[in-house]
């Protein structure tokens, strides 16, 4: 028999277990109902202190773990998926992106920071690259602050934060779950925790997640292999004294992303190089599917004008791991809660993929950070309340890399680093009851620095340019580079072994060693091959800039103003305008050794309401940003090879963000998120060499060997001008069961996905469907359920990858999954 109603106790199991996945995430999330109470407070701490979220006066979303799992998200990379204000571009190993309403930057090494900030357990993760190494697993939640928090967060916030947020050890309590999932592609996923009361004082939570997944790509590309482990004490001897320690480890195995080889564009000088032809290829066919490889080796490298050679998936894998240590200690006192917050966190990462059709690109780094955090949040019995702290980070980063391409080789080893130490401060003064005034300042500096060799081995027809000897087609076609006697590059990243490789196989002089650029002789050496016209069949030149160093330092102080109101009992309105900042960097170049901060300035009016005796939730914002200096890389061709320089970009975002969720009844919940966004460039200058640059922008000239294009005009990365989320949830009590039934409906409008901006790179719009099905017993303890996600197998590009030959790669979004979950609690 199906009842129209659940008990209390059924009630109370489903708020603890179910979230709506998407909708009602971006709404503030997990609010579900319970009996005649209507909606449930959801508790946030993205002010650094616990607070309503419909208290705090900025704009936030918070995903629980159920939500979160019932969404499919497998790792951080994944949170794009369910936020229309979040993108992610996940492209190679670990790499990844985060952009907030275009508000990001391609980090493609550890020399750029990131935009948006990550903190995991309220340590900030120095490097963007640690979202592969955050498995979706016994969180209390994630939150998303949308918007520049260069107060309470400081630098590298400047699109907003991400906090991955673990449940913690709960003093006098045993208790824990454990979870087990299969599903289509193979998939087995494993994870559980466990809460142990020592005394009454003391208590362990220990929590693990183990997942494995074939790749969704024909080539076994974009899989998932990958382990976790997370340990925490807590000890709390009074009740002004708390210490909680933990320790977390991840591990991220299998072959990793690969892009699928979507067509071709034309190459110089017989055609316009915007021109495309699609490769024809199935979806999921993977960078090493022979259709692609064909296609591949029909392309000519240039300047040695060999064809490429074929991408071999056995050379494609990742081998990273995470390892973090952290302490929390506070103490409370009359006056308010004291916080200090010591950490150690290391990275060891491996891996090479094929990326915009390297051959592949071998990466090796090795990462350490240490950072304090000192807090004090009063307590007063005054109108006057807030926060002070100071902050201090260090970080030292070894890397060793190549961008193989067969036949040119950018290799690069060096170390980068430096340290940022702040003091912040941010306070609310009660004028009334209902109104307050609200502001906070923060003061950075900044220090960096990188040093290495940078070389770029580049493979001529014929000889080094400056012989004379160097061959263009079609003589270079007589001279047989296309023949496929022309020999690929090893991948290496140790410029040593890189020359010994040549040397052992006898195709350059047995006493060549690798000079480095601007030290000694010319670094050149010709092929020992003949060719057909010249003495030999080509040379390989190192036109690399050779030993480099920078450093740099910046000061900046970002500040926080704002009016809050309290129109009635639930309902807040209220206005701030917030600065943020993202420090210069270095880089291992000599035309551009450092480049310049970025900047932006946030004007939001919000508002945040519960109507109808607490069942219907409505929070809006409207928003205005303006970008000054927005650092942007890119990849073009310089100098004859790949490169990644970036350039400063000016932008304006402005749009409106409404979150909706209705308890319509006690079993039925409906949320609905909406955002409209403008966000475009007003100032974009992009390079590359004379009629090399692939750009959907307008030409300005050639100057000083360089043409440049004007970008203006163009549309911000993952920033679609309209994106919705619509949830349905219904909870069937039948019997001694309850059988929730969810579905969410995503969409969301066009959106860029390169600095390239060329229509073959843009991500068309979309539309996904998920549905869940989850059967609970009315006592709890066990719930077993089955899901489908993207049941409307709608596949869209994630991320594009176009190489300086034309061949373009892209990463579609998962194709239609199912399976099934059983989870016990004890």
């Amino acid at each position: 028999m199906v009842k129209s109603a659940l008990t209390a106790s059924s009630v109370t199991a489903l708020t603890l277990a179910l979230g709506l996945p998407t909708a009602a995430a971006q709404q503030a999330d997990d609010p579900t109902a319970s009996g005649n109470t209507g909606l449930e407070e959801v508790l946030v701490t993205a002010q650094r202190r616990e607070q309503s979220l419909q208290d705090a006066a900025v704009p936030v979303q918070t995903f629980s773990q159920d939500q979160l799992t019932q969404a499919g998200m497998e790792s951080a990379q994944d949170l794009g998926l369910i936020s229309p204000a979040l993108g992610i571009n996940a492209s190679g190993g670990p790499l990844t992106s985060l952009f907030v309403r275009g508000v990001g930057a391609l980090t493609v090494n550890p020399l750029t920071d990131a935009a948006v900030a990550q903190n995991v357990d309220g340590i900030y993760l120095g490097r963007s690259s640690g979202a592969a190494g955050q498995a979706m697993y016994d969180l209390e939640r994630v939150e998303l602050l949308k918007g520049p928090q260069g107060t309470l967060y400081g630098r590298n916030a400047t699109g907003g934060v991400v906090n991955y947020i673990p449940n913690k050890p709960i003093l006098g309590e045993n208790s824990g779950f454990i979870q087990g999932e299969v599903g289509n592609y193979d998939k087995i996923g494993l994870q559980g925790a466990a809460n142990l009361a020592i005394s009454d004082d003391l208590a362990i939570r220990v929590a693990g997640n183990k997942l494995e997944r074939d790749g969704y790509s024909d080539d076994g590309t974009n899989d998932q292999d990958t382990y976790s482990l997370r340990a925490q004490l807590l000890f709390a001897p009074n009740d002004s004294l708390s210490i909680r320690v933990a320790a977390d480890y991840s591990k991220q195995e299998g072959i990793g992303p690969g892009g699928d080889l979507i067509g071709t564009y034309a190459n110089p000088p017989m055609e316009s190089i915007t021109d495309f032809t699609p490769s024809g290829l199935s979806i999921d066919s993977g960078p090493t599917d022979p259709g692609a490889n064909a296609i591949r080796e029909g392309v000519l490298h240039t300047p040695s004008f060999a064809p490429f050679q074929p991408i071999d998936r056995r050379e494609l894998f990742q081998d990273n791991s995470w390892t973090g240590f952290m302490a929390e200690i506070t103490y409370q006192i009359d006056l308010g809660t004291l916080t200090f917050l010591p950490a150690y966190r290391e990275s060891d990462q491996d891996y090479q993929f094929s990326g915009p059709g390297f051959a592949p690109a071998k990466t090796e780094e090795e990462n350490e950070q240490t950072s304090y955090e000192l807090r004090f949040a009063t307590d007063f019995d005054g109108p006057l309340n807030g926060i002070l702290g100071a902050y201090y980070i260090d970080e030292e980063i070894s890397t060793s890399g190549v961008f193989a391409q067969n036949y040119a080789s950018p290799i690069q080893n060096y170390d980068n680093g430096g340290d940022s130490w702040a003091i912040f401060g941010q306070g609310t003064f009660e004028l009334t009851e209902t109104f307050r005034l609200n502001a906070g300042i923060r003061y950075t500096e900044d220090s960096k620095y990188a040093e290495g060799i940078s070389d770029t081995f580049i493979t001529f027809c014929g000889g080094a340019p400056f012989t004379g000897n160097f061959l263009t087609p079609p003589l270079s076609f007589a001279n047989g580079c296309a023949s496929g006697a022309m020999p690929a590059h090893p991948i290496e990243n140790d410029r040593d072994a890189f020359i010994q490789y040549f040397v052992d196989e006898g195709l350059i002089a047995p006493d060549s060693e690798a000079t480095i650029p601007g030290m000694g002789p010319p670094p050149f050496y010709d092929l020992t091959i003949p060719g057909g016209i010249s003495p030999v069949l080509g040379s390989i030149v190192n036109v690399g800039d050779g030993q480099l160093e920078s450093d740099l330092d910046y000061d900046e102080a970002t500040y926080r103003l704002g009016v809050e109101w309290d129109w009635a009992d639930d309902n807040l309105l209220y206005a701030t305008f917030e600065t943020g900042y993202r420090a210069g960097g270095v880089d291992l170049s000599t035309a551009s050794p450092t480049y310049d901060p970025e900047y932006i300035d946030a004007y939001t009016i919000g508002s945040k309401n519960r109507f109808f005796d607490n069942t219907l939730q409505v929070n809006a914002e409207l928003f205005r940003w303006e970008y000054d200096g927005q650092q942007v890389t890119y990849f073009t061709t310089l100098e004859g090879a790949s490169s990644f320089p970036i350039a400063n970009a000016d932008a304006t975002i402005e749009g409106l963000d409404i979150d909706m969720i209705w308890a319509a009844t006690a079993n039925t919940t409906v949320g609905l998120s909406m955002q409209f966004l403008d966000a475009s460039y007003d100032k974009l200058e992009l390079v590359s060499d004379p009629g090399a640059g692939r750009f959907g922008c307008s030409s300005q000239g050639v100057s000083d060997g360089v043409e440049s294009y004007s970008c203006a005009g163009n549309d911000m990365l993952y920033s679609p001008e309209f994106g919705a989320d619509l949830n349905l949830n219904h909870v069937f009590n039948i019997g001694s069961f309850d059988l929730s039934l969810t579905a969410a409906v995503s969409y969301r409008d066009e959106q860029e996905t390169n600095f390239l901006f060329l229509d073959e790179t843009a991500s068309d719009s979309y539309t996904t469907l998920n549905f869940d099905a989850t059967l609970f017993a009315n006592d709890g303890g066990w719930s077993v359920s089955a899901y489908v996600r993207n049941a409307d197998d709608e596949r869209f590009l994630m991320n594009t990858n176009v190489s300086n030959r034309g061949l373009t790669y892209g990463i579609y979004s998962p194709p239609r999954t199912y399976g099934l979950r059983l989870m016990a609690e004890f």
